[in-house]
């Protein structure tokens, strides 16, 4: 992964987000009107995100790039032809048993990864691969200022994806910041559901029967 400012996973920082993190004033008080988050504290009921949801993520994000992005992209757009593209959600829609047997026993060119992945990483990381487009948006947009946390969600935000895809806001991602009306409606759905899929077991390879 690219760690140079402005660049990550051969993305590119959306030119207007970093001018509202550099441009609204100089130094630590720039830094911090762009990233203060609404809430100092997740409330009951809210989506509390804890270092060791963080370090999920990562270590499945990790097995992902280490395994499968030499043919399916890091970010989701394949790079071997006929290979699904898992940023428009490409054969995610399977049943979970079908995709992970895949994993293990491989499918048509696909090698399988049963002896390189115990069944816990099959697990995180095919919970990873239908985040991943979530994760990428994250990486655009919030990163540089959330790289060792994640934004808090206002609790008037609905739970439910029909309800969530007719919200219109406010959406209240960072308070004084201008980030959450220049994203498009669409990024900032696609982000709440990505942060609210980070504390769920699966992403730890917990085999849970919870169903959204």
């Amino acid at each position: 992964m690219n760690g140079a400012i402005g660049v990550r996973r051969g993305r590119h920082w959306p030119t207007t987000a970093l001018k509202l993190c550099i441009s609204r004033s100089s130094g630590v008080v720039g830094a911090l009107l762009c990233c203060v988050v609404l809430l100092s504290s997740v409330s009951a009921g809210a989506v509390e995100i804890s270092a060791a949801d963080i370090d999920a993520l990562s270590e499945a994000r990790d097995i992902y790039h280490a395994n499968c992005a030499m043919c399916h992209g890091y970010d989701g757009i394949p790079i071997l032809p006929g290979a699904p593209n898992f940023a428009k959600g490409e054969r995610l829609d399977k049943p979970e048993a079908e995709l992970l047997r895949s994993i293990a026993e491989g499918r048509a060119t696909m090698p399988p990864w049963a002896k390189e992945l115990n069944q816990r990483e099959q697990l995180a990381v095919l919970t990873y691969i239908r985040m991943i487009g979530g994760d990428g948006l994250f990486q655009d947009y919030c990163e540089s200022c959330h790289s060792s946390s994640m934004p808090a969600l206002s609790e008037a935000i609905p739970k439910g994806r029909e309800k969530l895809s007719h919200y219109a806001g406010p959406w209240e991602f960072c308070h004084d910041s201008e980030v959450e009306h220049v994203v498009p409606r669409e990024d900032i759905i696609s982000l709440i559901r990505f942060l609210r899929e980070i504390p769920k077991p699966m992403l730890k390879g917990q085999i849970t029967g919870e169903k959204e």
